[in-house]
């Protein structure tokens, strides 16, 4: 089972996948997640990545593939993965449906107000990478590790987030009628007043019935 997890920055990707991650089984695979290990390492592609996303550009298709690919083909991926974060443009996703059978892709859509809101107040741990809200979490300490080095992550902040989102809207509409015109999209509306778990109630009976 493949899913694709599709919403801007700040709908609640992550907490969806989490939640799929421990009722199926599946690998959580997260595009920033696996750039920000390549630049923790300064590997040469690591350094790739860290020219763009450090001022708040996506990364090119090419470079994104190549991680993700490779990503994919590791041992703990052969009962299905679920993409966090790609594929961010139609050229992606028509080269991820040739290498990946994608069974459902779930696009949860916000409304600019709740991004800028949910990005404003996260924090991540900077000794595990969880990330926290301070909306639901207290900050003074991560609630996973306990680590207390909790920063705000620079395109997180308010001069990027504008630009995020105008990225994503751009492309995002030819992807959903990619998918759309395969039958396999499934659009979640989340609130501002909803919890994490009460949009994944939204969404579990369909992926269950995969």
């Amino acid at each position: 089972m493949n899913i694709i997890l599709n919403g801007a920055s700040g709908s609640g990707k992550g907490s969806m996948a989490g939640f799929l991650v421990r009722d199926f089984g599946l690998v959580h695979i997260s595009t920033g997640d696996l750039f920000r290990e390549q630049i923790a390492k300064q590997t040469p592609l690591g350094k790739k990545v860290e020219s763009y996303v450090s001022t708040g550009k996506w990364v090119p298709d090419e470079v994104t593939i190549e991680v993700l690919i490779d990503r994919m083909q590791q041992p703990d991926c052969a009962k299905g993965v679920i993409l966090d974060g790609f594929p961010r443009t139609l050229n992606q996703a028509i080269e991820l449906d040739k290498v990946l059978n994608v069974d459902l892709v779930i696009a949860i859509e916000v409304t600019d107000e709740i991004v800028q809101t949910r990005l404003g107040g996260r924090y991540m741990c900077r000794d595990c990478g969880t990330i926290h809200s301070t909306r639901w979490d207290k900050i003074d300490k991560c609630k996973k590790c306990g680590g207390i080095d909790l920063y705000q992550r620079d395109d997180d902040k308010a001069e990027f987030i504008q630009k995020r989102l105008e990225n994503f809207k751009l492309n995002n509409s030819e992807i959903l009628d990619f998918y759309r015109a395969k039958n396999k999209l499934f659009v979640v509306q989340d609130k501002i007043e909803n919890t994490p778990a009460d949009t994944y109630a939204l969404v579990k009976d369909t992926v269950a019935k995969l």
